[in-house]
C-alpha cells in the first residue's frame, strides 16, 4: 500500500504549530531528539507531545499567512490574546510542551516582537517546499517545476529542520525573522550547507532571499493561503488528508495520521469539501 498523504499547514507567528514543527522533525530525523529512549517513552499517549511514527506517511509542509485566513473567514487577527488569561495560558501551555520535548527556552509571555512580520520566511519556506529543483530553475531563470510536488525523505528533512530553524529563531532566540540577515544566515546553515552534502547544491542565504521575493514565489505563497481558505481552514496548525477532511490542533496530528486507516468508517465526508456556511 503506498504511502498516505497528510498536508500540515502552518504560521511562523503560531506558536503550537511550532510544537508541531518540533514532533514532525523529531520524528523526520529521530537523531535530532535530545530524548533518551526512556525518556521520550514517557511521551506516549501525550495528544500534544508525542512523537509519531511517518513511516507509512507522507508530509507536505504548507506555509501560509494566518492574517489573511483569519481576515476571510471574519475571526479576530489574535483570537487567543483577546482575554488575557487565555493569552497567559497559551505561552505557559506551549512552554510546558516545549520542555517536555527537551527544548526549553520558549517564553512565557508575550514578546515584543510577536507576532511577528512572517511574510519574507513563509514565502521562503513555500519555495523550499517545492524542491531543490524548483529553487535551481528559479535561480536560473529557467522553467521551474510544476509546484506542489510531494518530496522525497531528504528534501523533506531538509524543509523541517529549516522550519524548525526559523520558529527557534523567533521563539527562542529572539530574532527578528524579517531581517533578510538572520534569513539567510539560517539558510546557509540548514539548507545550503546540507545540500552540499547530499550533491543538490541550492543557492546560498542572500541569493534566496532575493529568489524568495520574486513574483514566482510571491504567487505561489499567495495561492497556497488561498487554497487553505479554500479548504475551509480557519487557524494553525491544521492538517489535511488526501480525501478532504481536516484536523486542526497540535494535538490532533495523530488523528490526521491514522485517518487513512479510518476514512472508509466515516459518513458525514470531508470537512474541506464542504460549502463554506453550510451546517457542518
Amino acid at each position: 500500500m503506498s504511502p498516505a498523504t497528510v498536508s500540515f499547514w502552518f504560521e511562523y507567528a503560531s506558536p503550537y504549530s511550532m510544537v508541531t514543527a518540533l514532533r514532525l522533525l523529531y520524528a523526520l530525523s529521530p537523531k535530532r531528539m535530545p530524548l533518551s529512549q526512556a525518556a521520550a517513552s514517557l511521551m506516549r499517549g501525550s495528544p500534544s507531545c508525542e512523537i509519531p511514527d511517518l513511516s507509512s506517511t507522507n508530509i507536505v509542509f504548507r506555509p501560509i499567512s494566518l492574517g489573511a485566513v483569519f481576515k476571510a473567514v471574519g475571526q479576530l487577527a489574535l483570537p487567543n490574546m483577546a482575554v488575557p488569561i487565555k493569552a497567559d495560558y497559551l505561552f505557559h501551555d506551549v512552554a510546558r510542551s516545549m520542555d517536555t520535548l527537551g527544548q526549553p527556552g520558549f517564553p512565557l509571555q508575550k514578546q515584543a516582537n510577536w507576532p511577528p512580520n512572517s511574510a519574507s520566511a513563509g514565502r521562503m519556506t513555500w519555495m523550499l517546499a517545492q524542491g531543490t529543483d524548483y529553487v535551481n530553475s528559479l535561480n536560473a531563470e529557467s522553467q521551474v517545476p510544476v509546484p506542489g510536488q510531494v518530496l522525497d525523505l531528504a528534501q523533506t528533512k531538509v524543509v523541517a529542520e529549516w522550519v524548525w530553524r526559523v520558529y527557534e529563531a523567533q521563539f527562542i532566540s529572539i530574532e527578528d525573522i524579517a531581517s533578510p540577515e538572520v534569513l539567510a544566515k539560517l539558510w546557509d546553515l540548514y539548507v545550503y550547507q546540507p545540500s552540499k552534502l547530499d550533491g543538490r547544491v541550492v543557492p546560498e542565504g542572500l541569493k534566496a532571499v532575493e529568489l524568495a521575493q520574486s513574483d514566482a514565489v510571491k504567487d505561489g505563497f499567495k495561492n497556497i493561503t488561498q487554497d487553505a481558505i479554500d479548504h475551509n481552514l480557519f487557524g494553525a496548525p491544521s492538517f489535511t488528508t488526501e480525501d478532504g477532511d481536516m484536523y486542526w490542533g497540535n494535538d490532533r496530528l495523530f488523528d490526521a495520521l491514522f485517518h487513512h486507516n479510518v476514512q472508509d468508517t466515516q459518513k458525514i465526508g470531508g470537512f474541506c469539501t464542504k460549502p463554506k456556511g453550510a451546517n457542518l
